[in-house]
């Protein structure tokens, strides 16, 4: 429950107190996820351990997090204490295969490997915390995972029963285990790495500001700039989407903390809820590639990179302002389309008062911004960030100091949650990086990659935005990013896409994950706010969000939309024009400006988008004389127009 939920209360002993009554599995959850947040501050500030200690620390912490919190869900009888048992059962597994690494470093860090064999109870261990992580899978994003990652094993075992390009010499199962478990090229790789170093810092940090009412101050700062718009309500929810989604990063995440607020907004406006979840998801998607805050993979794009943190939160700025022009465009045709009204003058706040009561928490994020800036380590600046945050309730929130216990407790209990499915997510990433490195396959499948393309930029392109969606299908972002990076981007990178460029242009493929159908989390999320079908919510989610998929090929084709080179006059254009493509995407989608669209004219649009998408004067004129030509007809073909019943 969030402090949103819990005001009016009259002290903390009330929320904390009630806890230890009736304890159970979920509470047991809770006392493990503190544990987390304490090791993880303590070692943040510190110093963290060696890698072959901290990174099965975090793992063991985060999977016992997962496994106590959705232990025997929904279930009764014998069938609950039977899954309890299941559950006990592998977190024992968990422990005692992350143990024997913690309390043998020495050994681990010394032994020859691939050189000294691996004994029979490393072998034992290491199948059996595959077993778990696969069992992690399942629970958090389906069969999919675990099938992807069951057939990369087989691969890897039994790669010399296959044709050319994809035979290899073949690995026996210690082998193979042995690189999973004993080094940090598979299960203990940069991914894993990369979110117990850095990623559970800035979600601990979100989830104080969360915790701390940051999701009811941006959704009243939104409702107080975009209420007496047409559609206010969804505007509000774009809005206040890309204020959240520059703290939070996660996309499940954005959707609960201001979906609650502006999803039954939107269904008292008019909106269909199927519309008004698919609205949120979509909105809520950008804080993957909104700073400061991003998500997950570009931490993990940092680490594959060598590109610094910083330059790649810099790099996002402009891409995400075109992310929530296309989303708030797509909105404001929906809106007018139907001929939604704004919200009632009595529901918009002040935006004066609005930040004269909350706006101070603002101020850690511009602090976390200059510590980044001037230099300190990531886990530093998000340290600090941390304290300032805390210093601030503490000074100019009456309420928050009268409930700073329970602020805490929300705080460290609920970050080592947010962070459990991302830690599930790269520890299979860094399960295939493994098979992918220890195959050879990669370097062979890029080389087939570019002779399918036929060295072609923009087909390679097509290609990898395919794969994206086919792979953003079954997993998480940062597990997609992951594959088509190793994959995709050096074959990008030859064609002459500057590796920023290129891997962005992958970032923004996986993200699209969180609204693609069938694992499209932050849709499902959304849905269940809405009370909509999940699926037909997905569906809406990705084709609201077809306009964003133009993205990545205009900051290909157009570097400078990355900063690449600085942000003279170049950038700005180059951005005035990737602005109009995506309008112009966003007429073809909705099908409606001052009337509805023919077929024709929609078509039209699209090959405006399309022209737009590419550098140079002519290119720049057709794509423009196209969209005025549209614009121009619409104006002149204008009718009374009418409104429908519902939104489609």
């Amino acid at each position: 429950m969030s402090v949103a939920d819990r005001e009016g209360l009259p002290s903390w002993r009330n929320d904390i107190l009630p806890f230890f009554q009736g304890f159970d599995l979920k509470k047991a959850a809770s006392l493990v996820a503190i544990a987390m947040s304490a090791y993880h501050l303590y070692t943040g500030y510190m110093g963290e351990p060696v890698p072959e200690m901290h990174r099965p620390m975090h793992l063991a912490f985060a999977l016992s997090v997962l496994f106590l919190d959705t232990t025997a869900t929904g279930l009764t009888g014998i069938r609950r204490w039977l899954a309890i048992a299941w559950d006990m059962a592998v977190i024992g597994l968990l422990v005692a295969s992350t143990a024997y690494l913690v309390l043998h470093v020495p050994y681990v860090q010394s032994r020859l490997q691939f050189v000294e064999p691996v004994t029979g109870l490393e072998l034992l261990l290491s199948v059996g915390l595959m077993l778990v992580i696969l069992e992690s899978a399942r629970r958090t994003t389906g069969w999919v995972l675990v099938f992807v990652v069951l057939a990369s094993i087989l691969y890897a075992m039994y790669g010399n029963h296959l044709p050319n390009p994809f035979w290899h010499a073949g690995k026996s199962l210690g082998e193979v285990m042995e690189l999973m478990y004993l080094t940090t090229l598979g299960i203990w790789g940069t991914p894993l790495g990369v979110t117990a170093s850095y990623i559970f810092h800035f979600v601990f940090f979100s989830a104080l500001l969360i915790a701390s009412g940051a999701g009811r101050f941006f959704t009243d700062a939104a409702n107080a700039l975009t209420g007496r718009r047409v559609g206010g309500p969804a505007k509000t929810a774009v809005v206040s989407s890309a204020f959240m989604a520059s703290v939070s990063g996660t996309a499940a995440g954005n959707v609960v903390t201001t979906g609650s607020f502006t999803i039954p907004a939107m269904k008292a406006a008019g909106y269909h809820p199927t519309f008004a979840a698919a609205v949120e998801a979509v909105a809520s998607t950008g804080g993957l590639v909104t700073p400061p805050v991003l998500g997950a993979t570009a931490f993990v794009m940092a680490e594959m990179t060598g590109i610094s943190y910083a330059d790649i939160a810099v790099a996002t700025i402009l891409p995400a302002v075109l992310y929530y022009i296309g989303t708030y465009v797509t909105v404001d045709l929906e809106a007018r389309r139907l001929k939604l009204a704004p919200m009632r003058e009595a529901d918009i706040p002040s935006l004066v008062a609005v930040f004269r009561s909350r706006g101070y928490l603002l101020l850690p994020l511009l602090a976390l911004v200059y510590f980044i800036v001037e230099g300190y380590t990531l886990v530093r600046g998000a340290i600090w960030a941390i304290i300032s945050l805390l210093v601030l309730l503490l000074i100019f929130d009456r309420e928050s100091r009268r409930r700073i216990v329970w602020i805490l407790w929300d705080t460290f209990t609920q970050a080592p949650r947010m962070i459990a499915q991302i830690t599930v997510a790269v520890t299979i990433g860094g399960i295939l990086v493994g098979v992918i490195v220890q195959t050879g396959i990669g370097v062979r499948l890029s080389a087939i990659i570019l002779d399918l393309a036929g060295g072609q930029l923009f087909t390679i392109l097509l290609l990898t935005m395919l794969f994206s969606i086919v792979l953003g299908m079954g997993m998480p972002a940062t597990g997609a990013y992951i594959i088509l990076a190793l994959l995709l981007a050096p074959g990008m990178v030859k064609l002459g896409v500057p590796l920023m460029a290129a891997h962005m242009f992958i970032f923004y493929g996986g993200a699209k994950s969180n609204i693609t159908p069938p694992v499209a989390i932050a849709s499902f999320a959304a849905a269940a706010i809405a009370g909509s079908p999940p699926m037909r919510t997905a569906w809406r989610s990705f084709i609201i969000g077809l306009p964003i998929y133009i993205l990545p090929f205009m900051f290909v084709y157009s570097p400078e939309l990355l900063g690449i080179g600085g942000y003279g006059f170049g950038t700005m254009w180059r951005f005035i024009t990737a602005a109009f493509g995506i309008v112009s995407i966003n007429l073809a989608c909705v099908g409606w400006f001052l009337r509805p669209l023919a077929t024709w004219e929609r078509l039209l649009a699209l090959v405006a988008a399309g022209v737009l998408i590419f550098p140079g004067v002519w290119y720049d004129l057709a794509g423009f004389s196209l969209f005025a030509a549209l614009i121009g007809w619409c104006y002149a073909t204008r009718g009374p127009g009418r409104a429908t019943d519902s939104a489609r």
